[in-house]
């Protein structure tokens, strides 16, 4: 009973230690300057999976917006949601932005890998200007042989940034 006790108090105090460790990014407190937005874009391909290209980081800490839901008591399936956060603009930043399949489930993940349909994902990063009250958006394409992510301007579609592309 006391082993038992000792594994779990130290399974606990690991799991707080760690979850400590990741830092998510906000705008520092107090920030009055200017302002752009950055969204994530996701498309529901099956019941199952969805393809998605979003922020991952921004200037190295993690964002922990996603546009993916779990649903909570709704059953399996793909919940998608708008996903979106500001950033500082007139100043380089360095967006970590990344693109791929996600599943609701790990089974139809396994289901599609052995049924040779799962795609590549990709990530890098990006490093650019944002410039006052324009928005921005993550896009990309997903292949089985190589996808790419990029960010472009809403409204012009205008480039951003290099494609990243990836094929391992």
């Amino acid at each position: 009973m006391k082993r038992s006790c000792s594994l779990s108090l130290l399974a606990l105090a690991s799991a707080t230690l760690l979850s400590n460790c990741v830092s998510y990014y906000r705008l520092p407190d107090g920030y009055t300057g200017p302002r752009a937005t950055v969204k994530d874009t996701a498309t529901q391909v099956t019941p199952l999976k969805a393809e998605i290209f979003r922020v991952q980081k921004i200037n190295g800490e993690t964002d922990g917006n996603t546009p993916m839901a779990t649903p909570y008591g709704g059953g399996m399936g793909v919940v998608l949601r708008s996903s979106q956060r500001e950033i500082p603009a007139g100043e380089p930043i360095t967006l970590t932005i990344g693109g791929g399949d996600s599943y609701a489930a790990d089974g139809a993940a396994l289901i599609d890998s052995m049924a040779g349909k799962r795609r590549k994902s990709v990530s890098g990063d990006i490093i650019f200007i944002p410039k006052a009250d324009k928005t921005y958006v993550v896009k990309g394409t997903t292949g089985k042989d190589s996808s790419s992510v990029w960010l472009e301007e809403e409204g012009t579609q205008r480039l951003v940034s290099k494609k990243l592309v990836g094929d391992d």
